[in-house]
Order: C-alpha cells, then structure tokens, then sequence
C-alpha cells in the first residue's frame, strides 16, 4: 500500500521541509526523503510547480531533472528504479524520460517537462530492496547551480564538452541526463531550457537570522536633532529582546574613546554608561548583542552643552516685543539640531547649549521677523524684530540707482560696487536689462554690498510693492568673509549672514540664514567667497508689499571682516506650478502641476533632474525627464503623469532632492529615497553599490524608505552567539537549526566541552570559541548562516518587508533582481534578503 507526502511550494511560503543535502548541493530546488519497507512498495511525493515561484522556458514550461539515490548505502541499501512524475491537477507533463542507473551509479533519473500545476513524483525500488532513500529535484540545464538556466550554463557546458564521469572535472549538473559523459546531448537539453527559473530552498529557522523591529533598540533622552546636557549619561532601551549581560561584551565609544566597563550597567532591557559627554559634537558609536547572540548597532551624533541663553525681542526703539512669537535656537554647525520656544513676554531661555554659534530665528503672528547669531555661552542675546516698513516709490530693485529705496540699518557699512558677469552666449537674468552694459558675452551692472563692522550685525532692507500678476520674488546674493582665507574656518569666530523675503498679503517668508562652518569649506573658493545664491518667494498675484532684508555680522571679535552682497531682486510672472510626489503603486514618481491665471500663450516645458536642494540652482547632473504643457491649456490642475522608475537610477553623489521646474521661481520637489538601518544593522558593512542598488530599487518602487534591517555578521560574532546558545539551551536545540556547515561548528563545541561543567565551559569560553570561529572559516561563513561572511567580500542585507507594501514589493524586487548576486524572499523573517558580491 503506497503512502501519500504532500510537499507544495506556494507564493512566499515554503512548506516542505529540506534535508541537510538538499541546502548544500548546487541547484537542488527540493530533497525528499523516504523509506520503501517491503518488496514492491511506491511512494508518491506532491509536487507543485507554482507560476509564482517559477519563471518558464520559451515553450511555457520548466524541465527538472528527479533523482533518485539511496540514503544510507551502508546498512540495507535501497537499489532506486525508475521513476515517473503524474499531473493530478492542472498541469501536464508534456515530455519525460527515465532510466533506472546512471553512469557508474545505481541511481535512477528522470526528465520531465512540466507546466504549472500539481504532480505527484512516484518512485519505486529495483530487485526488491528496500531501504532509506532520497530524491533530489533540479533545473534541467543548470550547469553552475544558480537556480536559473542561461548562458552562463551553455558555457560551463561547452567548456566540459567530452568529459566523462570517471574525469577530475566531470560535473553531474553539467551531465544533465547522467549518462557518464558530457557532449551536446546535455548542451541541447540546456538550452531548450533557457529562461527556466527555479524558487532557492530556505534554510532552517535561525533565531539569529530573524530581525528586530523598527525602533527597538534606541537612544532615551536624547536627540540627534536636539541639544542635550553634559550630564546624565547614556541610556540605552531594547524593545523586543534582553541585552546580554556580559559588559565585556559591550563597546561604546564617545569621539573614539572606549567608555570603560567599570562606567557600564546593564539591565534586561536598559543599558547605561555613567559618562560626561563633552561641550559640543559627540559621536557615540554602541556595540552590543542580546541573549540570542544577535549584535545591536547604534550611531548617532549628539551636540551638548551646559550653558543657557536668553533671547530678549525688542522692537525698533529696543522696548520689548510682547506680541505672540515663534523662536528657534539653530546650531550653525548642522542646522537640524535646534530647540524651540514661545514668547509672550519678550523672552525665551534655551538651555543645553554648547559653546558654538547659534543662529536664533524669530517670526511674530503678524510676520514680522528677526534672526540674530551667538555663541551659545555668551548668556543673553538681543533679536531685533523687524516689522514692515513702508514700501518705497523707488523702481530700483536691480540697484541701478544705487542705495536709492534702499534702508541702511544705523552704523552698517553698504557700498555700491560695479559688477561684471561673463555668461556664455548671453547675460544672467534680470529685472531690468536695459540697465545694464552687455559687451563681449560680459554683463556689468551695479551690486550693494553690506559689510560688518566690529562686533554686532549689520544689516539694509528693501520694501516695495508687486505689480499685478507678479507670482514669486528672487533675490540673488553671496557671501564673502576673510576667516577662510584667513585660516579661521571651523572656529569659534564663525561669521554668519541672513537674507529673507516676506509678502505682507501673502503671509509667507523665505530666509536663509547660515555662516561660515554652517556651509562647509567647499561653499568657498580661495577667496573667501560663495557662489550666487538665490531665495525665491510666492506672492499674491493680485499684487503684494515685499521686503527684502539682509544682514552680516562678525563673530568672536571684530577681525577679519564679511560681506553679503547683493545682486538684484526680481519680480517673476509664470504661470505653470509642478509638483511631485512618489507613486507606491505603480512605481516611480508622480507629476502633477497647475497652471495660473490664463490660458497658456505658448507651450511650457517642464523639466525634472536630481538636486541638493529644493530649489532650481540646485539641480544635479543630467536632465531625468521633461513634459510639454501645450499652449492653450486652460487655468486649473493638470496631470498626473508617472515618471518610470527606470528613469531614476544613476543619482550623483549629495542627491538629497528630486525636482520639477517649470521656471527658476516655478520648482516643486520631493526628498529623495533614504535608507534607514534597525537595532540589528551595521551601516559599515553595508558597501557603496548595494546602498546605490537599493536606492534605485525603492525609486523604481515609489518607496520613501528602505529600512535594513540586518547585516553581515562576521564569523567571531557568529561563533560567539553559537557557543552562547549551546551553554543555554544545549547544543542539541541548536543542531536542528543549522545545516551541515553550522551542525559542523556545533560538534567542534561537543567535542570541546566533553566531560566539563558550565562553569568550565564558560571559563575556557575564549578557547572554545576560537575553535568554532576556526570552523565556521574552514566551512565557508556563508554555508553556516547567509549573514555570516567578510563585509569586504561580500554585501548581506535584510530589507524589512515595512519599507514596501503589497503592490510595490515585487517592484523592488524586479529592479534590484538582476543586480544583486542573490535575492531571497523570507516571508518568516518579513524580509527581502540580498547579497551582494564585491
């Protein structure tokens, strides 16, 4: 009487179980394992060739090759006879051969041709034996064991042709109906197989293997993006799991220096370093395992401080500013960690603060606004809040008329200095180009420049009011200081400067405020100058009142002097508005815009390119994608038009953005993909070109973020959470989650701790471990687990299913699939597993 073993391999979900052999032989898609007791016995083993799992072949089927050999030769071996594959549901065999041996070898084979559907593989024995068995299933063709039937194949193929089994380099795969020699008969039946594609087998639970969520282990108290005291210490929660209780185990670094053990406590789930952080950046570097053995990776830049400062608003005539308004304490040095503040009575106190400078910015409820800079222990600091001045009759907005219009804050130093542009083929854009001389491709025109003088700022501003139709204001400046040349770059003399725009109608502003540190040394030349930049702002285009205002200061002492110089201010009539937003379901981007006012005289193009920014100077290598707007076009929204994923591949180094313009003031933008690391994740064993791969991955996804949540563990971490799982929970709980490599490892571990007490093992625990880390190298790290590996050698990631949902995971997975050199999907683990040759 037969027995029936059902074995279905369905989307994302694995469900037969794969002996030892069936993980370590090339390109074996499946093993089953049996034993036939009497004379004349079948087994009959289900089988499901799924379309979800399997790509086909060019004549819409997959052949697989079924093996059939004994399981244990020693003891009453099994002599394999033939075997037959049936359909019992929709599929069909359409083509099969068998053979009761092959080459040298009692094993029996057979060839079949399948299409999707459910098969039951029937095997039998020969002469009446009985005994264990085996059968192994394979691509037809898959001559180097990868799973799929290409040209790589066909070449290992041809360059064994005429080999035979008897030969050091004879390869059953290569030998693909097992007949002892390799010739075209075997090239034939390969490459009528081409395009075949088979599911890889998962290996066996491993807790190590299996990622903690998002968040789980995190830094309490204390921000990346905040100012923190000195004092407190660090503290560390794990969510999820228990922290290891071995301090040795355990490295946390401060700006490189190791925090000593004796400064270390841990608790199940809390973890603290009685440690003094120093005045200013701290970069804190955490290493760690949890009682599984997997390691928890930590980094963050954190900025303390011990001192306090008051911000005192004051109107014009220095009485205080008692209105509602918003204040923010900015560090210059990285313009994210800021602190936050309401004054209703003129003042706000900010505390943490480092010995650096900080850039305070200040808006009241009616748009009137104020920035100041200082050294954030310097105790107190005036912000002057400046309202609206009343708008100047004065057309001199590209400064031909000098200061005219123009309104000098007391004591600051403004000069108007000749400007001369050479643009190739034509001038810069202007407001008014009739007031310029263009000669030789050279554009010279008039420019204000304010500079310091002592200590203090210094500052001008311009009101005026927008004709009718006017859609956004542009002011373009630079900023020149002589600490860079000077050699003061990085230090606490940190001159910084501020130019803004803000509609009275329109409510809106748009400032920047920045200083030297703030805009790294790259933003200089040699001569301590920036590039032109430029702010844009939208206004009320049935007409607004604007004011521009600009202000530098010196910081430290009154030495080595600064300037902002101002170019123009323009007034911009466009009329078509993009945006752009990520499409996470059909991948790519999504483009959308409106047009203003009007129907559209002429066609308007819209052109989309990476970028550092969000604004149109900060565009970024080469054009990704353009869209006509045709004239004619009526007011209202327009859209949406998908941006293939495909076209966004490629980014150059420092994309932060991706943008759309119409125009230089007509610019919608989107942040660019990111990539965010979980407790369990080291960023530095992650190389550049799986980052580069990932990226474009979730770009062709319409994913914001990939979350990654394991990395490669390296063979002494792997060891040492094998030696801790076998002292707690016994070596043989820890047999049946490994493979032959890793069962390997593990008997080196029976074999060192033969006859000794725990409390011998855990003395002798760096010797036992050594000699399993010796192992896991003579096995191959990679064969003990997927993550165990050299990072310089090999990329592994685990990409959290989080990052996706159910429409745009398979996206991902396509883009990335033929980049990598292994893609599994693990739905246990909820990741995407990748590897990565290097």
């Amino acid at each position: 009487m037969s027995r029936l073993r059902t074995a279905l391999i369905a989307v994302f979900m694995v469900l037969f179980s794969l002996s030892a052999a069936a993980q370590e032989s090339p390109g074996v898609i499946a093993s089953f394992t049996g034993t036939l007791g009497s004379s004349g016995q079948t087994d009959r083993i289900g089988f499901n060739v799924d379309a979800g799992q399997y790509e086909l072949n060019a004549a819409g089927g997959v052949d697989l090759v079924f093996v059939m050999s004994s399981e244990n030769s020693a003891q009453a071996p099994v002599d394999p006879g033939l075997i037959a594959v049936e359909a019992t549901g929709s599929g069909s065999v359409q083509k099969d051969m068998r053979r009761p041996d092959t080459a040298s070898s009692t094993t029996s084979i057979a060839l079949a041709t399948l299409t999707p559907g459910t098969y039951e593989i029937v095997v039998r024995s020969e002469h009446k034996t009985t005994g264990a068995y085996r059968v192994d299933v394979l691509l037809a063709g898959d001559a180097n064991g990868d799973f799929k039937v290409d040209a790589a194949d066909l070449q290992v193929i041809a360059q064994l042709n005429a080999t035979k089994w008897d030969d050091a380099d004879y390869s059953p795969y290569a030998d693909v109906d097992r007949n002892g020699i390799i010739n075209g008969g075997d090239r034939q039946r390969a490459a009528g197989n081409i395009g075949a594609v088979a599911p890889q087998p998962q290996s066996a639970e491993n807790p190590l293997d299996q990622s903690l969520p998002p968040g789980a282990l995190a830094l309490v108290g204390r921000s990346p993006n905040a100012f923190s005291s000195r004092t407190g210490g660090l503290r560390f929660s794990l969510t999820g799991a228990e922290f290891d209780n071995a301090p040795a185990d355990f490295t946390l670094t401060v700006n490189g220096g190791q925090v000593p053990v004796s400064a270390l406590v841990i608790e199940p789930n809390l973890f603290t370093a009685n440690v003094t952080l120093a005045d200013g950046r701290n970069e804190i570097a955490f290493k760690g395992y949890d009682t599984i053995g997997r390691p928890l990776y930590y980094k963050a830049t954190i900025w303390a401080g011990g001192a306090t400062l008051r911000v005192n608003l004051v109107n014009a005539n220095n009485t205080a500013f008692t209105q509602q308004a918003s204040v923010v304490a900015a560090l210059s040095d990285d313009p994210s960690v800021i602190a936050e503040g309401i004054s209703t009575t003129g003042s706000v106190t900010f505390s943490n603060l480092p010995g650096r400078t900080i850039l305070i910015k200040a808006k009241g409820i009616n748009n009137e606004i104020g920035t100041a800079g200082a050294v954030g222990n310097q105790g107190t600091v005036s912000v002057k809040m400046i309202g609206f001045n009343t708008p100047s009759t004065i057309a001199n907005n590209d400064i031909s008329l000098g200061t005219a219009g123009w309104v000098i804050a007391p004591g600051s130093p403004v000069s108007v200095i000749p400007h001369t542009e050479t643009i190739s083929g034509f001038a810069k854009s202007a407001p008014d180009q009739q007031s310029m001389k263009i000669a030789s491709n050279a554009l010279v025109d008039q420019d204000l420049m304010l500079g310091t003088s002592g200590l203090g700022e210094r500052s001008l501003s311009r009101t005026f009011t927008t004709e009718e139709g006017t859609t956004a204001v542009k002011i373009r400046y630079r900023f020149i200081t002589s600490e860079v040349p000077g050699g003061y770059f990085g230090s606490q003399w940190n001159d910084y400067f501020r130019v803004s725009l803000r509609s009275q109608a329109g409510g809106g502003s748009a400032n920047e405020s920045n200083s030297m540190n703030g805009l790294g040394l790259a933003a200089f030349n040699g001569a301590g100058e920036t590039d032109w930049r430029e702010i844009f702002l939208a206004v009320d285009r049935d007409g607004d009142t604007i004011q521009a205002d600009a202000a530098v200061a010196n910081v430290g002492d009154g030495l080595f002097q600064s300037q902002v110089v101002i170019d123009f201010v323009e007034e911009i009539k466009d009329q078509v508005r993009p945006a752009l937003a990520w499409n996470n379901t059909q991948g790519g981007l999504r483009l959308t815009w409106e047009v203003l006012d009007r129907a559209l005289e002429n066609d308007v193009t819209i052109e989309v390119y990476f970028a550092t920014g969000t604004t149109h100077g900060s565009q970024h290598g080469t054009r990704l994608f353009t869209h006509v707007v045709p004239a004619g076009t009526q007011p209202g929204q327009g859209g949406p038009v998908n941006i293939p994923g495909a076209d966004l591949d490629d980014d150059p180094a420092g994309t932060t953005h991706i943008i759309a313009f119409s125009s230089p003031t007509m610019v919608g933008s989107v942040a660019d993909v990111t990539i965010a690391y979980g407790a369990n994740a080291d960023a530095a064993a992650v190389s550049d070109r799986m980052i580069d791969i990932v990226k474009d991955g979730l770009r062709a996804a319409g994913a914001t973020t990939g979350r990654i949540t394991s990395t490669a563990r390296s063979p002494r971490d792997q060891a040492r959470a094998m030696f801790n799982n076998c002292v707690n929970n016994g070596a043989a709980s820890q047999l049946a989650l490994y493979a032959a490599a890793g069962d390997a490892v593990i008997r080196v571990y029976i074999a060192r701790t033969q006859g000794l007490t725990t409390a011998q093992i855990r003395q002798q625990a760096g010797a036992i471990q050594a000699a399993m880390e010796a192992e896991i190298v003579a096995q191959g790290p990679e064969n003990v687990s997927r993550h165990c590996g050299d990072p310089a050698v090999r990329t592994v990631i685990d990409v959290g299913y989080s990052s996706f949902n159910a429409t745009n995971r398979p996206l991902f997975q396509d883009a990335v699939s033929g980049r990598v050199s292994r893609l599994i999907d693990e739905p246990n683990n909820s990741c995407l597993h990748l590897e990565l040759i290097l």
